[in-house]
């Protein structure tokens, strides 16, 4: 993607839903190195502080795995 081509490190965060739908759209960029994605739970909008907070431990852990050079959704 165009920020990949710019030296900007960046990454997709989207819920379960829409997996597939990026997925899809990802098969079809031109770089030489996948767009990583993390995929969380569904949904993100009016979630209470508990809520919020299971979302925040799922995405740092996550984010972690992807900087192992680990599947980040496993």
């Amino acid at each position: 993607m165009l920020l990949q081509r710019l030296g900007v490190a960046a990454i997709v965060v989207l819920t379960e839903p829409f997996r597939s739908v990026v997925a899809r759209m990802l098969e079809f960029q031109e770089t030489d190195r996948p767009l990583p994605y993390i995929v969380l739970d569904h949904p993100m909008q009016n979630l209470g502080p508990d809520g919020v907070e299971a979302r925040a431990q799922q995405l740092a852990a996550a984010a972690q795995r992807l900087l192992a050079g680990e599947d980040p959704n496993e």
